[in-house]
């Protein structure tokens, strides 16, 4: 390696390589998330819709905690497409920024990359401003590997997120299982 602070190839590569596996797993998880999503409030919808049917059937009780339980794991589904929103745009964003910084390598201009930095920050809300103000400082001190160990940590997190939505809709399906009266 040739010129620029130690290792600069293996840290942009790192980067790259985890921000793309990020982007994958994320994607993964949101399309099971919102299927599954889909697919038990469809089930959940034809129940209510014949409950009073379903009253000698199924105990009232374990349908209303079933569905305080699908509740929760909406919540959560929300925060996972959230994080899978973040991770998504943080990959085409570092895409983007690498085929505007060949573009300009090209022409010979030269960035002042503090500047794009902090015009990118005041266009963010929190928590994405915090996030983008740490790694922003971490990649002006030579770590460039920072955007895509933050996109594979959202993406971990995301999948903490899809298990236990999972384990919230396994419970509400158990829970309803445990009301049918026979």
């Amino acid at each position: 390696m040739t010129g620029g602070p130690p290792e600069i190839h293996e840290r942009v590569t790192a980067g790259r390589l985890l921000s793309t596996t990020a982007a994958h797993v994320s994607q993964s998880l949101d399309s099971f998330c919102s299927w599954l999503l889909l697919g038990v409030g469809a089930t959940y919808t034809f129940v209510l819709s014949n409950l009073a049917s379903l009253q000698d059937l199924i105990a009232v009780a374990s349908v209303r905690a079933s569905l305080y339980l699908l509740l929760a794991a909406i919540a959560v589904g929300v925060v996972q497409r959230w994080l899978a929103a973040t991770v998504a745009a943080s990959c085409a964003t570092s895409e983007k920024a690498d085929e505007i910084g060949c573009n300009l390598s090209a022409q010979e201009v030269e960035v002042d990359f503090a500047v794009v930095f902090r015009e990118m920050q005041r266009g963010l809300f929190y928590p994405a401003k915090w996030m983008a103000r740490r790694s922003f400082k971490k990649a002006m001190k030579g770590d460039f590997a920072v955007g895509g160990r933050l996109a594979a940590a959202l993406s971990q997190a995301q999948a903490w997120l899809t298990f236990l939505l999972v384990a919230l809709v396994i419970a509400a399906l158990a829970v309803t299982a445990s009301g049918i009266q026979v």
